[in-house]
């Protein structure tokens, strides 16, 4: 977080509000219904186990790719959620990228993109569990 700007930090934080808020009010809840004949209707709402989430990477950082990606899962309850991401020339990915996946409440994060990116996180790999 120490290479991000203070006040896309700022904005970035903000942003995560309006995104939590939104999302939480599309929940839905499960619900039971018992018939007098002894038949029970209803549903069951329950989470994704895991969740993989690609954020396009390259000369730009897309924050808000990250974060309403990562947001509607953890709202949703989604306990892992892997984040996929090219890194740069250097090697590295995009700091702001990372400070948002960070605050977003990514659980992985991996450096690889492209098709092999989306692969992995559908098939897994030695590096990218499934």
């Amino acid at each position: 977080m120490k290479e991000v700007e203070p006040g896309l930090l700022d904005v970035m934080k903000k942003s995560m509000e309006n995104i939590r808020r939104y999302h939480e009010k599309q929940k839905r809840n499960s619900w039971f219904d018992s018939q007098p004949d002894g038949t029970i209707l209803g549903q069951k709402v329950t989470a994704l186990e895991s969740v993989g989430v690609y954020v396009p990477g390259g000369k730009a950082a897309y924050p808000s790719s990250v974060l309403m990606n990562i947001i509607p899962a953890e709202v949703a309850g989604v306990s892992r959620i892997a984040m996929v991401t090219p890194p740069g020339r250097d090697g590295r990915v995009n700091p702001v990228t990372l400070t948002a996946a960070y605050l977003a409440g990514a659980t992985e994060v991996y450096k690889v993109g492209g098709a092999q990116a989306v692969a992995a996180l559908a098939f897994g790999t030695e590096s990218v569990p499934e």
